[in-house]
């Protein structure tokens, strides 16, 4: 586990993503960066949101 120091992209598609998980017992942090068609933008950060097993 790195504590969340590195972050892979994933694309969305159809409001959707996929994620592959890293080997068990890891915790898997996520992180979404939307922008609106106004240029608003959010950063929403969750640390260790789940494990897996």
């Amino acid at each position: 586990m790195d504590g969340s120091t590195s972050w892979t992209r994933v694309p969305v598609e159809r409001g959707a993503v996929e994620i592959h998980n890293p080997r068990a017992g890891t915790g898997v942090s996520l992180r979404a960066a939307p922008t609106d068609t106004d240029g608003n933008t959010l950063t929403q950060t969750v640390i260790d949101a789940y494990r897996t097993r």
